[in-house]
């Protein structure tokens, strides 16, 4: 039989309306409420955000800042900025244009604060953008230097013939490209189970795979969970799987020769992501030249067994 493992740190209790622990991308489905925000917090958004919009917060937050201090210096006057013209354009606009010179500390030489009022607001201003741009600089180099798993997992698992019986398969690949080393495979199966009081509580089970270890992944991955004596779906009907609502955690991990060290990745399946007695097509082949070529957009691609 499968090793069953205590609560991993999920929770064996669990409401009906409950559909899946861990959502199909590898984040929990867990909605927190009154935890404390702080910086920190912030910092963690905008590092894991996509770059459009860490670029468009970032240049509205330059532009907001701007006008905030070009508001400032309009209501102390922009008579105090030596160098505008109401009759060169808009003073509004210039009383912004000597904003952006301060906060980027450029200084063209032809804008200039006049009275303590404005100089004071001006050193403020060229403090703020001092902070801005060196907080903006630590913000992009943990973008970029941040480890980020392009391990891409096929959107369902298979049920299909292996051996003398049958088995699933989850399937993967690294999207980047880099061979990843020393790559190893966990899949936990958490599923309904009634305990001695006749009530429903999750059961967890470490699922023996074929090939848990390999060595290099430069290609796909097909691990494997061979459906014996020792699995938790031993002689079960398909209706009797689906009624026990399992729920597979795979988790990968692997050493990235270019950031020297391990990624991680994980993936959630439930019961409606099966595909029945079908098999994972092979999506690489060799060229003339010796070389193989593989297309990752047939990650997905089945194909009758």
């Amino acid at each position: 039989m499968a090793e069953q493992i205590k609560d991993p740190g999920i929770g064996t209790r669990f409401d009906k309306n409950v559909r899946r622990i861990i959502n199909a991308d590898g984040t929990y489905n867990v909605d927190r409420k009154g935890t404390r925000k702080g910086i920190k917090d912030v910092f963690k958004y905008l590092v894991e955000i996509s770059w459009t919009w860490f670029f468009v917060i970032l240049f509205s937050s330059y532009i907001i800042l701007n006008l905030f201090f070009t508001v400032v210096y309009m209501l102390f006057g922009f008579e105090n900025i030596s160098g505008i013209d109401p009759e060169s354009g808009p003073v509004f606009f210039q009383a912004f244009f000597f904003s952006i010179q301060t906060f980027t500390t450029v200084g063209y030489g032809t804008l200039a604060p006049l009275g303590v009022a404005t100089q004071t607001v001006a050193a403020v201003e060229a403090f703020v953008g001092f902070l801005s741009f060196s907080l903006a600089t630590g913000l992009l180099y943990g973008r970029f230097s941040r480890p980020r798993s392009k391990l891409a997992f096929a959107d369902s698992f298979v049920y299909s013939k292996f051996e003398d019986g049958y088995s699933f398969k989850f399937k993967m690949t690294n999207l980047q490209d880099v061979v990843l080393q020393d790559v190893e495979a966990k899949v936990i199966c958490m599923f309904n189970k009634r305990n001695d009081k006749g009530e429903l509580s999750r059961a967890f089970y470490q699922l023996p795979l074929t090939l848990p270890h390999i060595e290099i992944m430069a290609l796909t991955w097909t691990v494997v969970h061979k459906i014996d004596e020792k699995s938790p779906f031993w002689e079960k009907t398909q209706q009797e799987i689906m009624d026990m609502h399992p729920e597979f955690l795979v988790l990968v991990h692997g050493f990235d020769e270019i950031y020297s060290e391990r990624t991680r990745a994980r993936k959630s399946y439930i019961a409606t992501d099966i595909i029945w007695n079908k098999n994972f097509a092979t999506i690489f082949n060799s060229r003339e030249d010796g070389t193989v070529e593989m297309d990752v957009r047939d990650l997905n691609k089945v194909i009758d067994e």
